[in-house]
């Protein structure tokens, strides 16, 4: 994502002044970056185009806009004035480790959110949401189609948001049912990694069970950024919408008993598989062994008789090939007796 501290190039002087004219602004086409956007008002969700939207969102009523990584809405965003400038960094950055900021009256932050289609062959991919939140407007960006905001998305038509915090509350509650379909998911991935290990097949269980934790570790630490807000509190906020939010907040926390034991129950198996290779290892070592003590008499005894030594006995006599012979085959026969007698 590139250039939100930019000015876009090409466009009027208009588009980066702090008010826009409705005039002047009409019938523009919509840029790439323009996914959609929505103003809640009168108990309805009304769906804007790209005009009505840029002049919603500068206005003073709970308007989303979602977009993609573009140049020119992004450079547009530079004429809401209230937006603060380190809001605008943070939109511009790369950094997808989880976490939340809050302002005097604002506050941004951003999760991590499964891929609506992965371009991958991992087909849960991952992708970074970044978003802002005030009294007046929510704007959430990303570089790929995602799953919560593609739930949120369809679901704005349908749903009346009195305020840009339960329209927040509205996005945890999407994440909160993609990561409950997340983890359905690795739960019977661990129950197929469980089967797999039963049966001794358990070649690329590892690599699985290693992406399996690594995804509950991402799970949990959006789950512990986003609890920052339940101490932190929203003062600018209304109560009733901060309750939803917070009650949200609350059943996403109510997944980490299921995140911990699946996370237990990972470490657990990829324990399972580290025994059970540990023991396929010392089976082959003993049998290694026990191949070498079976051919040291014999190798013993070719040593002595090929010395080439003045004084070797035998060398006249024609029976003494076969002796040698006997003897080397009498050894591994009497190791083996003694083994199973010793039971080693």
């Amino acid at each position: 994502m590139k250039g939100i501290l930019n000015i876009m190039k090409g466009v009027s002087n208009l588009e980066t002044a702090p008010t826009y004219s409705a005039k002047n602004s009409r019938n523009e086409p919509a840029p790439p970056g323009f996914i959609t956007a929505f103003r809640f008002a009168d108990g309805q969700a009304l769906r804007l185009s790209w005009d009505e939207a840029r002049e919603s969102i500068v206005g003073e009523g709970p308007t989303w806009l979602l977009s993609a990584n573009d140049d020119t809405v992004e450079g547009w965003l530079e004429g809401i004035t209230s937006m603060p400038d380190v809001a605008r960094e943070f939109l511009n950055g790369e950094d997808k480790r989880p976490r939340v900021h809050t302002g005097p009256n604002y506050m941004y932050s951003v999760v991590a959110d499964l891929e609506l289609v992965a371009k991958t062959s991992d087909a849960t991919a991952t992708g970074a949401l970044r978003f802002y939140v005030d009294r007046n407007r929510m704007i959430t960006v990303r570089a790929r189609p995602l799953q919560s905001t593609d739930r949120l998305r369809h679901a704005g038509a349908r749903r009346h948001h009195r305020d840009t915090v339960d329209l927040f509350a509205g996005l945890i509650r999407a994440l909160n049912d993609t990561f409950a379909d997340l983890i359905d998911e690795i739960g019977d991935c661990l129950d197929d990694v469980e089967e797999n290990v039963l049966e001794d097949s358990h070649t690329k269980c590892r690599a699985v069970l290693g992406d399996v934790r690594r995804r509950l570790v991402e799970i949990d630490s959006e789950r512990n950024a986003l609890s920052q807000l339940v101490l932190r509190k929203l003062e600018w906020a209304e109560p009733r919408s901060m309750e939803v939010l917070v009650q949200a907040i609350q059943l996403l926390n109510g997944l980490g008993a299921g995140l911990e034991g699946l996370y237990e129950r990972a470490k657990l198996l990829q324990d399972e598989i580290a025994a059970a290779l540990s023991e396929d290892i010392n089976r082959k070592l003993l049998w290694l062994a026990i191949m070498s003590a079976l051919l040291l008499p014999a190798t013993l005894v070719m040593g002595i008789f090929g010395i080439n030594v003045t004084g070797l006995p035998g060398t006249k006599d024609p029976a003494s090939f076969w002796v040698v012979v006997g003897v080397m085959a009498a050894h591994p026969a009497i190791t083996i007796f003694l083994l199973r007698k010793l039971r080693l």
